[in-house]
């Protein structure tokens, strides 16, 4: 399906390509003036196309369901960290808005041939991998992969498209057997892991998507653009945290989250870990970290390449962890051996699994069983005992292909606790269906409030609000935030301002798909930077007011897709979280009070008292509801 002509711009390649899988026919179209103003790129397209594409009450599984992929503006151009790309649909783990956010190279590549975003619909009569190159989509029957773990698929698809250096996007077996958290692999190791959009692969038939061009991003003003990228790398490599990111990666975290207490241990039992020495990041650097290695433009390059041997003698190579794997597959489920972490992240990437939602699950069903509310009988003679890593590896392929217990748990903890019964709601720890990160949010209060009031559910990304954690002065929060208690993490006042004000840039950066360790790890790049860079390449006028106005929008846009698809504003917390104190550690005793900081919340928005956008919010943002003034808004 070529197209014989570009409409080009700067920034933009100013088409979207549209995949129908059921009659393997592809089209293309123009990039609506209107969306890339509104909506700048990446999250914020994904947003507004599955806004308007995707019906209301259509299952997550359904062939009606629509799988969008969308790119920033910035995306191939020399600004930095600016590779990643967005892949959204309805998520069949909450029923809501879902989407996962990749680094890497796919997304500049995904540029280079010629498209800003790809429409997904329609379920392939058999399996199949869709080739995008140079203003061209093809289909490829998969049959020959479908079962493939995720480097064999790679492997495979780059010799049938004879290219080396195509880049890939795929599921692995869980994807295909629709596990409800089965994540997308970009280029071997890349994850867009959170709400299941790998299982809304599967169910389409669709195994893998390469990326292959030749084309380039016109940049409106290329002297001024060279300027500021120099600056903003200036920037960047002046802020206090970039060293420690830059040497040592997410891992560094760990060592945080031990010091706050907030370490997610043993289902969130604790946190802080007894035996954390063994898992510390000093341990990591030293005993498994082989190298690093960076995504699309990146200076940062915090990725990592692990090594380790396993209990049997097995020598293990794998891309990360990242800290929030290393807690989910560690901690939560009372594992304290790098090794066994190391083992049983390299298994998730190659299967295809969120390593969050994965460990959140598992460690759920070891705390049933600690508690006694599950047996042997359940979980079909596996021990669920606190750091038994054999059973949890042993589970992480039990849930990938469905065999056993794993088919229980491949449905996560909010499915699995219903199905357990009462007994099970106390340590069932989700928000709206997705399961909670790393960090406690007994120990960090904004991150408590991002979990509740965010489109995707016990999300840390949307909001990202380290600023509490990083060690800000009082006056530094007061400048910012307009409250001196923002950057306290124990502290819930002013927490509303910190959140409202992280949301909306965080929308801004995920659509111009920069990746937050610039925004919100170093707080390099401000939105006035942002802005600056956006102008230079795409050459409209923008400044930082009208770019946070963006991200409102987007952030406001989201929960309206939340409420049409029957997510009714359910803002709260595990109850643990709410009413259990920790009970050891630096946050010892600490609990949520929520109600103040989302009652706030909601005022900052413009949204009533049920977490609703009113009429005057929706206007103003130029987000009109419709006639009736009833149903939400198709804008």
């Amino acid at each position: 399906m070529p197209f014989t002509h570009m409409i080009r711009m700067g920034g933009y390649r100013g088409m979207i390509g549209y995949i129908d899988l059921g009659n393997g026919h592809a089209s293309s179209r123009v990039l609506p003036p209107e969306l890339r103003r509104d909506f700048i790129g990446g999250r914020g397209f994904t947003s507004k196309l599955i806004h308007d594409l995707v019906p209301l009450n259509i299952d997550a599984l359904d062939p009606g369901n629509t799988v969008v992929l969308a790119v920033g503006p910035l995306a191939g151009t020399l600004a930095p960290s600016t590779g990643r790309i967005t892949i959204g649909a309805k998520s069949p783990l909450t029923g809501i808005l879902g989407d996962g956010n990749a680094g890497g190279h796919a997304g500049a590549e995904m540029k280079y041939a010629g498209y800003d975003a790809l429409v997904i619909t329609g379920r392939a009569e058999h399996p199949t991998h869709v080739h995008v190159g140079d203003g061209t989509i093809s289909f490829h029957d998969a049959s020959g992969i479908w079962g493939a773990a995720v480097s064999e698929t790679e492997r495979m698809v780059r010799e049938r498209c004879d290219d080396t250096e195509a880049h890939v996007i795929s599921i692995g077996p869980a994807g295909e057997n629709c596990v409800r958290y089965a994540s997308l692999i970009a280029d071997g190791s890349r994850a867009a892991a959170r709400c299941g959009i790998g299982a809304v692969w599967g169910s389409k038939r669709l195994k893998a998507l390469s990326l292959r061009g030749t084309g380039g991003v016109d940049i409106a003003h290329p002297e001024s653009f060279h300027e500021h990228v120099c600056e903003t790398l200036e920037a960047i490599y002046a802020d206090p945290v970039y060293p420690t990111l830059s040497e040592r990666g997410t891992p560094f975290l760990i060592d945080s989250a031990q010091l706050g207490g907030g370490l997610a241990t043993r289902n969130n039992q604790q946190g802080v870990a007894d035996d954390y020495d063994a898992i510390s990041c000093e341990r990591f650097y030293t005993h498994h970290r082989k190298r690093s290695f960076a995504c699309f433009a990146c200076p940062i390059h915090c990725s990592n390449i692990a090594i380790a041997t396993s209990a049997d003698g097995r020598h293990i190579t794998s891309e990360g962890p990242e800290y929030e794997s290393i807690v989910c597959l560690g901690p939560k489920c009372g594992i304290m051996s790098l090794p066994a972490i190391i083992e049983a992240n390299r298994a998730c990437n190659e299967l295809g699994l969120d390593t969050i939602s994965c460990g959140s699950t598992i460690g759920f069903a070891m705390e049933l069983w600690q508690h006694g509310i599950i047996s042997a009988q359940d979980t079909g003679g596996i021990d669920l005992a606190w750091g038994n890593e054999d059973s949890v590896l042993s589970l992480i392929e039990m849930i990938a292909r469905r065999e056993g217990y794993g088919d229980a748990l491949a449905q996560g903890v909010r499915r699995y606790a219903k199905r357990v019964g009462p007994a099970a709601r106390p340590y069932a720890l989700h928000v709206k269906g997705l399961e909670v990160p790393a960090f406690d949010g007994r120990a960090a209060k904004g991150f408590a409030l991002g979990w509740a009031v965010s489109s995707r559910g016990a999300d840390h990304l949307r909001a990202l609000p380290n600023f509490e954690l990083l060690g800000y002065p009082p006056f530094e929060a007061q400048r910012r935030f307009g409250d001196r208690h923002a950057s306290d993490p124990y502290d819930e006042r002013g927490k509303a301002e910190l959140v409202t004000w992280h949301e909306n840039f965080s929308a801004v950066v995920d659509s111009a798909e920069m990746c937050k360790y610039t925004t919100f790890s170093t707080y390099a790049v401000t939105p006035g930077m942002l802005a600056t860079l956006l102008h230079d390449v795409v050459g409209d006028a923008y400044d930082a007011e009208q770019l946070m106005r963006c991200g409102e929008r987007i952030v406001t846009l989201e929960r309206m897709i939340d409420i049409s698809f029957g997510g009714a504003c359910r803002d709260t917390l595990p109850d643990r979280i709410l009413h259990e104190p920790l009970p050891q550690g630096p946050a010892r005793g600490n609990t949520v009070d929520l109600a103040s900081m989302v009652e706030r919340y909601y005022e900052l928005r413009g949204w009533d008292r049920n977490g609703v956008p009113t009429a005057d919010a929706l206007k103003q943002l130029g987000l009109a509801p419709s006639p009736d003034g009833d149903a939400p808004p198709r804008v």
